[in-house]
């Protein structure tokens, strides 16, 4: 599998995702298991690995930059930005059905179960190192590294009182 996405590996936006949060991981640890899990299916299916596997890495590269329903669409300009075929980035695009566009291939396909099954396995992995305290060390060690974080603001209980009782006290 490693010969596939060998030159992905080592390209500069890929390593940067070790330092960013995604389902309270980092997103490369995401990354590569979604990778694993497409390489399986597309084989048991007979899809094409290469597609499957490279699309797979690639398909949350620039998340940020979209939103729940896009980002697939941007991950998948960057891909053809960095000279990807069509098919790697069409795979991309369809990969947060349903709650984005459906996939168009049977690659596509392979790479939003093999998504969803990934994002599952993230959170058992998390949700296990809550037991000895791993998953908050490194949650807080990533949200200190990802340029991406920022915390979220509490609002306060009058804050709150106010927008429940849509009340404006200027």
């Amino acid at each position: 599998m490693d010969d596939l996405i060998e030159d992905l590996l080592a390209h500069p936006k890929v390593l940067e995702t070790q330092t960013h949060l995604h389902h309270g991981i980092a997103k490369y640890e995401h990354l590569m298991r979604v990778t694993r899990y497409s390489y399986r299916i597309a084989r048991l299916l007979k899809a094409d690995v290469r597609v499957c596997t490279r699309a797979a890495l690639l398909h949350d590269i620039d998340s940020r930059y979209g939103t729940l329903e896009n980002h697939g669409a941007v991950a998948a300009r960057w891909a053809e930005e960095q000279g990807e075929d069509s098919a790697v980035c069409l795979a991309i695009v369809g990969h947060m059905y349903p709650i984005g566009p459906a996939p168009m291939t049977r690659e596509g396909w392979i790479l939003s179960l093999a998504d969803k099954a990934a994002s599952l396995a993230d959170l058992t992995a998390y949700v296990r190192g809550l037991v000895n305290g791993r998953s908050q060390k490194m949650k807080r060690d990533l949200q200190a590294s990802d340029p991406f974080y920022r915390p979220r603001r509490k609002p306060k209980r009058r804050e709150q009182l106010r927008k429940m009782l849509d009340i404006d006290i200027s």
